[in-house]
């Protein structure tokens, strides 16, 4: 049985990116080090947050990738004092666990009133102290699509598409030069952040018991969503390249597929995809006017469109001494991230009072982030959202049903099945 301990406990028996050479784990002498999961030019877009920033303190970055919750087990030397966390929801049993030490309660609140809004709060505290500062937001439940081809292809204003239009539409362009929606399903928290939304979108009553307390996964609104990714998926030839193709897509390979190769219309992808569409635009030589982002979709017209937030929070290890914790004081600050936002972009300021020029993909979504009622499911219920819940389940489940391989009811039933079986292992 697996359960929440030896989740957390698993990496200590891993060397902190035993890859590489102990002087890169190690750092600087005197350093703090910060873990961070980012690569490529987010990490690029973080060194800048922190050139500008006057820190206090050296800094140390030590880019985990996939492997950022082993800085939550390392011993000694090997440990950082900082650890950008993207799955909030395991604050609360890091610190039960004693891997962390609370942060300022001045770092929240201030004169003004509270920094960041409600659902941060419920994550990033434990019996009334803080333990996490939220760094970076996301806003999950955006839509980018091609402007330039839309005219020729029939495809409706895409801020009216519903649910229903959507599978209507991989069905009548599945098989032609261009399929309507790319899919990255390498990589699992993209099959996440889609059934989240589509739950979401189904029942938020059925979402927000799913994120508290105890879950029971086998319920209408649950079948639903999965019977209605069978609809998106189980279409032959719906996908570019179809299922074995997009099973190897990364998220920045879907995101290529609509702007840069156009094998697609459009593509379901938070905020952050924005360094990624420039990049596409600019190896395909395309202007920034043939972007275009509406939200998510509704279920039917005259329902709600889903609104999900997710994104990275600053934990203390329990090493982490005075010189940390000022660190974080200094990156909590609501202008800290401003170069990271008017530099590559793809990211919202979690602070109330961050002032920032948000180009005009996410000026919309930054405006209102605040007002989005639902944080990312998978982010917080621990291990059941990670690789061995969720992404597995969906990945199988997509296996199952794509290029209509598969009876969808029967797949439902495996799949939901499994989360239960998971679950009670979890607990």
């Amino acid at each position: 049985m697996t359960t929440r301990r030896t989740v957390l406990r698993a990496a200590a028996a891993l060397p902190l990116l035993a890859a590489c050479s102990p002087d890169v784990l190690l750092g600087a002498p005197g350093s703090v080090r910060i873990a961070v999961s980012w690569s490529g030019p987010e990490l690029a877009a973080f060194r800048s947050v922190l050139a500008a920033a006057r820190l206090p303190e050296p800094v140390e970055v030590v880019p985990l990738g996939d492997e950022i919750y082993t800085a939550l087990t390392a011993r000694g030397r090997s440990a950082p004092d900082i650890v950008m966390l993207p799955q909030a929801g395991l604050v609360r049993d890091l610190v039960v666990d004693g891997r962390l030490r609370a942060v300022p309660d001045e770092l929240w609140f201030d004169a003004q009133g509270p920094r960041y809004a409600d659902h941060w709060r419920q994550l990033c505290y434990h019996r009334g102290r803080p333990y996490g500062i939220p760094f970076k937001a996301s806003g999950k439940s955006l839509v980018w699509y091609d402007r330039e081809a839309l005219p020729g292809l029939r495809a409706g204003a895409p801020a009216d598409w519903t649910l229903l239009d959507w599978a209507a539409e991989v069905r009548r362009f599945a098989g032609t030069g261009r399929r309507f929606l790319a899919l990255g399903a390498a990589d699992g928290w993209v099959l996440t952040d889609l059934f989240e939304n589509l739950l979401l979108a189904e029942s938020p009553a059925v979402y927000e018991s799913l994120g508290t307390g105890e879950r029971d996964w086998d319920n209408a609104a649950v079948r639903t969503t999965f019977g209605r990714l069978g609809t998106l998926w189980g279409i032959r030839e719906g996908l570019p390249g179809g299922v074995a193709t997009a099973l190897v897509r990364q998220f920045a390979d879907a995101i290529r597929d609509v702007f840069e190769h156009r094998r697609a219309l459009a593509v379901a992808a938070p905020d952050f995809a924005e360094p990624v569409v420039r990049d596409a635009l600019r190896r395909a030589r395309r202007a920034e006017s043939v972007v275009g982002v509406v939200p998510f979709p509704a279920v039917a017209a005259g329902r709600e469109r889903p609104r999900i937030v997710g994104g990275d929070v600053m934990v203390l290890t329990a090493a982490a001494g005075a010189r940390a914790g000022e660190v974080v004081r200094a990156l909590a600050d609501p202008q800290a991230p401003l170069p990271w936002i008017h530099g590559i972009g793809g990211f919202l300021g979690p602070n109330a009072y961050t002032r920032a020029d948000y180009s005009p993909w996410t000026a919309d979504s930054a405006a209102a982030l605040r007002t989005w009622p639902a944080f990312d499911l998978s982010d917080r219920i621990g291990a059941v959202g990670g690789r061995e819940g969720m992404w597995r389940v969906l990945t199988d489940f997509l296996i199952t049903v794509g290029d209509a391989g598969g009876d969808v009811d029967a797949a439902t039933d495996t799949a939901v099945a499994t989360l239960a079986r998971f679950e009670r292992g979890w607990r």
